[in-house]
């Protein structure tokens, strides 16, 4: 494993999945353990990228929709201050969960005016997808952003399949050359 892909000491620290995305340690060990382990494990870039990007469309799938009830209105509310801090937030299609996402810390009592320039401060703002990046970071700092998944949820309780099925490596036990990841 190389030193780009080191595995992460703490609950706090970030992940670089794909083309500088990053997404909190703590969501893929609790969310997407399993294909967390087959990134961390992949043979090949070209293996880990798709992983990646699997990862990525469960991620945007739980975490980014809008509940029904937060109207896109308050995006408004927020739109003034996320340009503040860098306009490219709201120009492009990450904007609106990450308006729905502020909405709903605020509701909860977090002070997104005061907090959104501390956590957009924290590191530079990726070229691409910044307001995703920006997103994820407060999903991090305050986990009720996230808001209830929508009721048009499939009954298996997951998320729809997108795209091709993703087939993982087998694992095998000790004595293996691949660690089993945790159950699921």
């Amino acid at each position: 494993m190389s030193s780009a892909h080191r595995e992460p000491a703490g609950d706090g620290e970030w992940v670089t999945l794909i083309d500088g995305i990053q997404c909190p340690h703590r969501w893929l060990i609790e969310h997407t353990p399993q294909l967390y382990a087959a990134w961390r494990d992949a043979d090949t870039p070209e293996y880990r990228r798709t992983v990646a990007a699997r990862i990525l469309r469960l991620a945007a799938y739980a975490e980014s929709e809008p509940p029904p009830e937060v109207e896109l209105p308050d995006a408004r509310a927020w739109q003034a201050a996320a340009e503040r801090i860098d306009r490219r937030l709201t120009e492009g299609p990450d904007w609106p969960p990450l308006a729905s996402a502020l909405a709903r810390a605020a509701a909860t009592g977090y002070d997104v005016a005061a907090r959104l320039p501390v956590l957009a401060a924290i590191s530079p703002l990726p070229e691409r997808h910044p307001a995703r990046e920006l997103h994820w970071r407060l999903l991090d700092n305050c986990p009720a952003a996230a808001g209830p998944l929508p009721p048009t949820e499939p009954s298996t309780g997951g998320p729809a399949p997108v795209g091709p099925p993703l087939v993982l490596p087998p694992a095998t036990g000790p004595g293996g050359d691949r660690a089993a990841g945790p159950d699921r």
